[in-house]
């Protein structure tokens, strides 16, 4: 028995991102994921959340506001920080206690039920320094971009599974400038390797709604749609990026010993992370040999019973899937023999 790469033990996993909180993301592109049942990230300004809008550059942007970000939060999105004045850490060392450690705290004060934050940094890069801090005050952070000459902040948005630093977790920028052709080949990359696509937005404009209010490099809502389409054909877990760093922290973590008597198995696990802010169930795969199928999986102690499946496999006929809670526990597995 072992842990699946991926929950639900997809080939790939994907989150979608989106950074500074403008108020298209809210009213635009959310319930364009809702209705897919997708759930994405929204990495926000925290402070110009009160104000309303935020100074980028030469332009003003309207944001949405903090009301509407426990809206997303309850609905099932994550809402988390791209610290609290957009400040490039890269160029700034100095700011990154600050901008990392009171964006922290005002999120934790508007969504008090969140436990455990993720990072977006501004401008895709970060310092060495920035990265020490945020280790201490976040669960993991994206980096990434687009182009390569930026330096060793670049990934490209392709992941392995298993990622050598969850402080610069690698994203893709979707500019409006992309085409379909530029797309996929990355998303076939990460298909292709069982890694992490992590596709990051701006903005996504429907042609009504207002100009102050559509964040930098919007693309069409028609675009994103289809993005998403294309997403949802592959076999790949789409989840908020902090649920994503979570399964993977939890999985690389955990440890399981196996007994088995008769037509039962039991199976113990355990993980040195806090089950409070490493909440994500894990999906565990358990293969039988052709003279057994799974009549019941059960928690021990309370006897709660766990739903499994099993999942066709042409080289192994008897694959099953089975969820289990975060932390450690007890499962019983009752086997049934073919006859």
């Amino acid at each position: 028995m072992y842990p699946a790469n991926w929950y639900g033990d997809h080939a790939a996993a994907c989150s979608i991102t989106f950074d500074d909180g403008t108020l298209d993301q809210y009213a635009v592109a959310a319930p364009e994921l809702d209705v897919r049942g997708i759930r994405g990230t929204f990495f926000v300004i925290t402070g110009y959340m009160d104000q309303g809008a935020w100074q980028d550059g030469s332009y003003i942007r309207r944001l949405f506001d903090w009301d509407q970000a426990r809206d997303l939060a309850w609905r099932g999105h994550e809402v988390a920080s791209h610290t609290v004045n957009h400040v490039d850490l890269a160029a700034n060392p100095d700011e990154a206690a600050k901008q990392l450690s009171q964006s922290r705290e005002m999120l934790r004060d508007q969504l008090p039920w969140v436990c455990g934050l993720s990072l977006g940094w501004p401008y895709w890069r970060s310092s060495d320094q920035a990265v020490a801090l945020a280790g201490d005050l976040y669960i993991a952070a994206r980096a990434g971009g687009i182009q390569a000459e930026q330096g060793d902040w670049f990934y490209g948005g392709v992941n392995g599974y298993s990622p050598r630093d969850f402080f610069r977790i690698g994203a893709r920028g979707i500019l409006s400038s992309d085409k379909k052709d530029d797309l996929f080949p990355i998303l076939e990359e990460v298909y292709s390797n069982g890694g992490w696509l992590v596709p990051n937005f701006h903005g996504v404009d429907d042609g009504r709604i207002a100009r102050d209010a559509v964040g930098w490099e919007a693309i069409s809502l028609q675009d994103f749609r289809r993005i998403l389409d294309t997403l949802q054909e592959h076999d790949i877990w789409i989840a908020p990026f902090g649920t994503v760093a979570r399964y993977i922290l939890q999985r690389d973590a955990l440890e399981m010993e196996l007994a088995s008597d008769s037509n039962l198995i039991t199976v113990r696990y355990s993980s040195p992370l806090d089950p409070a802010v490493f909440d994500q169930e894990l999906t565990l795969v358990l293969e039988l040999s052709e003279q057994f199928r799974i009549g019941q999986v059960y928690e021990s102690g309370s006897g709660k019973p766990r739903a499994f499946t099993r999942r066709p496999d042409e080289a192994v006929r008897n694959r099953y899937l089975i969820n289990a809670p975060p932390g450690d526990g007890d499962l019983h597995i009752s086997l049934i023999a073919y006859r």
